[in-house]
């Protein structure tokens, strides 16, 4: 079937279920890929070393993708990307040492900085109005959640009965399938139009886009924290790697179950994002003062659960401050900027991890975060106010 005659609605549906798969194969790397890089004669600085450098690749590569999908459309900038990904996948499998691992490492973030703004420029251009775009993202969050919950319990549970390799190569299946799927259903529907000024980074950077960039940032430092300590505990501790997919399939159910909570979308993106930041100081100072040797249940679930407040209203709100000619670049300089939270954290992490918890680290920068929100909602009130009095 020719992509011309999928309806509209089929593609956003067929775009759905490819996100799905994409967030499957991401996630389900998490609980095998630092005991597989540890295997290979990786340190903790290693480890964190080679995920900072893949999530510096990443945010170089989302500088370069906004310009291309702006420009072409969004449609080749997700099927190349994944036939390449499935490739990429299936080379760990002949990984034996940690420099094989790290190229490959970089070569997936590399993809994945073309992959994942093209996606969501795709998904945006299926709404025709506010309440539409809200109830896509909302829908994104849905699928990306559910792989969350799901995705690191099945990659611990092979990676317990087969092995990282063998883990990685149904990955590469899982991409393989994606690929498969998006060929012969995503096509763009953006009107790729002439401008007379080309719309640019500079654009972007907006005081009343702050907000979004400063929570892209705080999530996504905290999240890399978690995601870098969680798998260590199958190496120090006597966690196994599905015990570890338990517990970052518990991220994933408490994002499912604020997703549930449909008044939550009535309250303003500002609002939302500032209690789903909250939520998240919390969780980490739960870990920080209750977790002893690992982060308890009921922690991991009050972090997903900010996590899936923050996603939907982070992403309606940059949507809603964006002109359409310009959401290839938006959403691929929000992807940059997620790219550099989670350089950071795990750098930070390996670097500090012998001599201060890196959850205390996560848990400061989310607290500046939630004090800048504070303060630029402080600064709006007071400039309204005196405008109303004027």
């Amino acid at each position: 079937m020719s992509n011309a005659t999928f309806s509209k609605t089929k593609q956003k549906m067929a775009l759905f279920l490819l996100l799905f798969l994409i967030f499957m194969s991401m996630h389900m790397q998490f609980p095998v890929l630092t005991p597989f890089a540890v295997s290979l004669g990786a340190t903790g600085f290693v480890v964190g070393l080679m995920l900072g450098a893949t999530s510096f690749v990443n945010l170089c590569g989302n500088l370069v993708a906004g310009i291309f999908i702006d420009r072409s459309g969004p449609r080749k900038f997700i099927i190349v990307p994944l036939f390449l990904l499935g490739l990429s996948l299936a080379l760990h499998f002949f990984a034996t040492e940690i420099s094989h691992l790290f190229i490959l490492r970089m070569v997936n973030g590399f993809l994945l900085a073309f992959l994942t703004p093209a996606c969501m420029t795709l998904l945006s251009s299926f709404a025709d109005n506010r309440r539409e775009q809200s109830k896509n993202m909302a829908i994104n969050t849905l699928m990306v959640t559910v792989a969350m919950a799901i995705a690191p319990f099945i990659g611990g549970k092979i990676g317990e009965w087969f092995g990282a390799s063998w883990t990685f190569l149904v990955i590469s299946l899982v991409m393989v399938v994606a690929f498969i799927l998006a060929r012969n259903t995503v096509q763009s529907n953006l009107i790729i139009r002439s401008y007379k000024k080309e719309p640019s980074y500079h654009s972007l950077l907006k005081r009343k886009l702050l907000p979004v960039y400063l929570t892209a940032f705080g999530i996504m430092y905290a999240q890399g924290t978690l995601m870098f300590e969680l798998p260590f505990l199958s190496v120090e501790t006597d966690f196994t790697k599905g015990d570890v997919g338990m517990m970052v399939s518990m991220v994933g159910a408490g994002t499912l179950i604020t997703l549930g909570l449909f008044f939550i979308h009535w309250m303003s993106p500002y609002v939302r994002i500032f209690i789903g930041l909250a939520m998240m100081c919390g969780s980490f100072g739960w870990v920080l003062f209750l977790g002893h040797v690992a982060p308890q249940m009921g922690a991991l679930l009050l972090f997903g659960a900010g996590t899936g407040i923050i996603f939907p209203a982070m992403m309606t709100m940059l949507t809603e401050r964006i002109p359409e000619e310009a959401r290839g670049r938006g959403f691929a300089l929000l992807s940059a900027i997620f790219s550099l939270g989670t350089i950071t954290s795990p750098f930070i992490s390996g670097w500090i991890r012998e001599f201060i918890s890196p959850y205390f680290v996560a848990w400061i920068v989310l607290m500046i975060v939630v004090t800048i929100m504070g303060l630029l909602e402080q600064k709006k009130e007071a400039h309204r106010t005196l405008t109303l009095t004027a």
